[in-house]
């Protein structure tokens, strides 16, 4: 399983910035993010090397964030691999909510970050199907 965490604000400048200040001031590592924007809010989903901390420093600084459970995926960087995904997923009747993903330098590997309307059913499916590698948070951690 991995943790990710969510942020809601404010889409006005310098909001981004009091997040990362709060996450770099509780020495909490930034691994990979997103911005989704709806007008005058935003939510930033993040993957942190501690969710906990990032939480709990978060909401020192009266930001209202959450903890969510997603799904890790390690593919093959390269053409495909999340056309796979969707497809085995899609067949299940598994909605992918949404996702992002970031490449592994130099291991020729990227990882997808996935937020589907059955996490638990999505882990077997891309197992048992496509026989790829679900990552957990220490895994994250250890890249």
């Amino acid at each position: 399983m991995v943790e990710q965490i969510s942020v809601f604000l404010e889409n006005k400048p310098n909001r981004l910035f009091r997040v990362t200040e709060a996450l770099r001031e509780a020495d909490i590592n930034l691994r990979a993010a997103m911005i989704a924007e709806t007008g005058d809010f935003g939510i930033v989903r993040a993957i942190v090397d501690d969710p906990d901390a990032a939480i709990r420093a978060l909401h020192e600084r009266s930001f209202t964030a959450k903890k969510t459970n997603v799904v890790g995926v390690q593919v093959e960087d390269g053409p495909g691999g999340l056309c796979d995904i969707a497809q085995v997923l899609g067949a299940e009747e598994i909605n992918i909510q949404y996702l992002y993903a970031f490449s592994l330098a130099g291991m020729k590997k990227a990882l997808l970050i996935l937020k589907t309307s059955d996490n638990e059913r999505s882990r077997r499916v891309i197992t048992d199907r496509l026989g790829l590698t679900i990552v957990n948070q220490a895994d994250i951690n250890a890249l």
